[in-house]
């Protein structure tokens, strides 16, 4: 189970080849860009740090829910999407 996705929207193809270059993550291709899934709620976190020191991105954080045993559990999700 990943604790943390990031959404990548907006990016080229040569800017996204660059990106991937950043970090360790399982990759999954959604109709609007990129889902990258994170081990460490942290690393998707220093990953975006990364991201915005070479583009000009905005970044929100939401939360959602993954289901309930002793007590609850979240998955973060990081949207970042390239300005123009």
């Amino acid at each position: 189970m990943h604790p943390a996705k990031v959404q990548l929207r907006g990016f080229d193809r040569e800017e996204i080849s660059e990106i991937l270059k950043l970090g360790e993550f399982e990759v999954v291709h959604s109709e609007d860009g990129l889902d990258l899934f994170f081990e460490d709620v942290n690393e998707a976190r220093r990953f975006i740090s990364k991201v915005k020191k070479r583009f000009r991105v905005s970044s929100r954080m939401s939360t959602e829910t993954l289901g309930f045993k002793s007590r609850a559990r979240y998955l973060f999700v990081y949207s970042v999407r390239k300005l123009k």
